[in-house]
């Protein structure tokens, strides 16, 4: 299965090769964005957002083709097509990012962002391209917009979450962020890295009991078909990134290159937007579709467990990016 996967991935970019290199010589530049979304996803929406953007504002100079549902694989895979120079722009989890610079960990902590407009703020306030900045320097990959997903919350098979005791055992599927990792731990449960690209199956196949992402996303993976309880724990809001190849950018004309910093910043706000409208919807929505949807206004317990994780960080991440969160 991975042999045919992997393939399959293979084959699509080398016919997203060859069409770029057509258009290149017919004298129009084309973009490919990647996402492992499905296209109903907020996320993926923020893409074809940015290609009408950039389409219309080029007056046609570039064309762009959103290739989501993981066509070209996860995350992983296509910041490592960017660093190639075979992929212009990918849909980047910033827990991703934290592999390559330890720094982006600030964003998993759990309960560091005191809602979007927090978030928001200190992105626009220079924290945004401080990291873009970083992140070019050590990978060759830029940060060219910011998705804020709503919170992230737990969906589960085996039983609902009301205190911290009620993740005992629980197998839950993480991204791959030493972060989020640890929580995990310290809240009790087994954290189990898995790729997005494989969470339905994980859930299906009991692999792991939970997992936890923006609600809305639930729907647009159709989690709700492979899980039972929904509690709003509101633990992490880790954002989305609009990464683009440096090299391939500063190859551009400087007039494209701020057509295309402008669309990014456009797209990241109205998928920020859509993310945050739709979330109590997509609440209701699930609940009639059979979801048991619990509330935990308190949370103590789950930031009492959790804590310590501010102390263990704290050297990796750097006290001064910490502080900018929570002072």
């Amino acid at each position: 299965m991975k042999r045919l996967v992997t393939f399959s991935v293979v084959l699509a970019l080398s016919c997203v090769l060859l069409l770029t290199g057509c258009e290149r010589d017919s004298g129009v530049i084309t973009i490919t964005m990647a996402s492992p979304s499905n296209p109903e996803d907020n996320t993926v929406r923020a893409f074809f957002h940015f290609r009408d953007i950039v389409e219309e504002r080029s007056e046609g100079r570039i064309r762009v083709n959103v290739m989501h549902s993981g066509q070209l694989g996860g995350p992983r895979e296509t910041v490592e097509q960017m660093q190639m120079g075979v992929l212009e722009i990918a849909e980047v989890n910033v827990a991703i990012f934290s592999a390559f610079d330890p720094r982006f960990m600030v964003f998993d902590l759990p309960y560091v962002s005191r809602g979007v407009d927090h978030l928001r703020g200190l992105l626009d306030g220079g924290l945004g391209q401080y990291f873009s900045d970083s992140l070019e320097d050590r990978t060759g990959v830029k940060i060219l917009g910011w998705i804020i997903r709503s919170p992230r919350n737990m969906y589960i098979s085996s039983r609902p979450v009301h205190t911290a005791a009620d993740f005992a055992g629980m197998r839950v599927r993480i991204m791959e962020s030493p972060v989020h990792h640890r929580t995990f731990e310290l809240l009790g449960a087994v954290p189990v890295p898995i790729a997005a690209t494989e969470r339905y199956m994980a859930l299906q196949t009991g692999v792991v009991d939970a997992a936890e992402n923006s609600i809305p996303l639930i729907i647009t993976q159709r989690e709700y078909e492979v899980t039972r309880y929904l509690s709003r724990t509101e633990h992490f809001m880790t954002p989305n990134t609009i990464a683009m190849s440096a090299s391939f950018f500063h190859g551009l004309p400087e007039d494209l290159q701020q057509i295309l910093v402008e669309a990014a910043d456009e797209a990241g706000r109205y998928g920020t937007m859509l993310d945050m409208e739709e979330e109590e919807e997509a609440i209701q929505e699930l609940v009639r579709r059979g979801m048991v949807f619990n509330d935990v206004p308190d949370r103590s317990s789950f930031i009492q467990a959790v804590s310590p994780i501010f102390a263990e960080f704290r050297d990796q991440i750097g006290g001064d990016l910490i502080d900018a969160f929570t002072r």
